[in-house]
């Protein structure tokens, strides 16, 4: 004979999220508004100027809105309710996007060590004095972004996707003005392709975590800041349990655990009421020492399988 459990706090344990994704949401059309605004001023300056450094630049701002669109995108898609159907709803979708943000901060590595090599072989003239101009405002438009951006990428990986987007971007200018001051002051041209890639290396390092810790969700990994030895020790500790088997925890999205068990009880809790206070008790144990609301427990008496008391 087996009991199955019901998770504690079924649709109470994200209570908070609808108010966090609602923050995220803003922050993310912020950004977008100053990445837009940015380019399309930087779009007019080229083509009045006749400046090409400008108008390529603009294009690594599309780019960007690209990005923060994607986010936009599947932030909107997340906030749809659950259905018969999609009994999460859309949530995954933000683990999505942000794999995709991730795997398009690699491509712009390829193009950022390919036109990199291209002027070490080839160095161009370069105005160090609209360099730094230009890589300066950039910089502030960065900077703010990311800013914005900052509050909200710890609780949510589609956030974190499109601020690292605005962190590279942020070094691009930070290493662009650096280049700048540098051919200003003593004419050394390749400062601008040797800076460009030592960015490129460490765009390249966040992409890599980023794709990691959404591929991890993507395969329903455990949780990195969870130990499945830890979680399984401490609901056998309890005084009713006999074993634990067939765990598992995943995450749907950062921060939404979720874990199933099989629990083997001890003869001695045998009747319907020990079986309640035992459910209460490990509901308790995974809710306050390690977070996780969602936990379906299948209760079993130890008996049947020869487990002892």
């Amino acid at each position: 004979m087996s009991a199955p459990t019901h998770r504690h706090g079924e649709h109470e344990n994200h209570g908070h999220e609808p108010d966090l994704r609602e923050v995220s949401r803003r922050r993310l059309w912020w950004a977008t508004g100053i990445i837009l605004a940015f380019l399309i001023v930087e779009v007019i300056g080229g083509l009045l100027t006749g400046s090409l450094a400008l108008l390529a630049d603009a294009g690594h701002m599309l780019t960007d809105v690209l990005a923060l669109g994607l986010a936009l995108f599947v932030g909107q898609l997340a906030r749809r309710p659950a259905t018969p159907e999609r009994t999460f709803g859309f949530l995954r979708a933000e683990v999505i996007g942000a794999f995709i943000n991730g795997a398009t901060l690699l491509l712009v590595v390829g193009l950022v060590f390919r036109e990199a090599i291209y002027r070490f072989l080839h160095p161009p003239e370069v105005q160090g004095a609209g360099m730094v101009a230009v890589a300066c405002a950039g910089l502030l438009a960065n900077l703010g972004s990311a800013g914005i951006l900052a509050g909200s990428r710890k609780e949510n990986i589609n956030i974190e996707g499109a601020f690292v987007h605005m962190l590279a971007d942020t070094l691009g200018s930070m290493g662009a003005v650096g280049a700048g001051v540098v051919i200003l002051l003593t004419g050394w041209t390749l400062a601008d392709p040797l800076v460009s890639l030592l960015i490129g290396l460490l765009i390249l390092w966040s992409g890599i975590g980023l794709l990691r810790r959404t591929l991890a969700i993507l395969i329903q990994a455990t949780p990195a800041h969870l130990d499945f030895h830890q979680i399984k020790a401490a609901l056998e500790a309890n005084r009713y349990v006999a074993e634990v088997h067939d765990l598992h925890i995943w995450s749907v999205t950062l921060g939404f655990p979720v874990l199933t068990a099989n629990i083997w009880l001890k003869p001695m809790c045998s009747d319907p009421a020990c079986w309640q206070r035992c459910l209460r008790e490990l509901q308790d144990i995974l809710r306050e020492q390690f977070d996780i609301d969602h936990a379906t427990l299948q209760l079993e008496p130890a008996g049947i399988f020869g487990a002892e008391g």
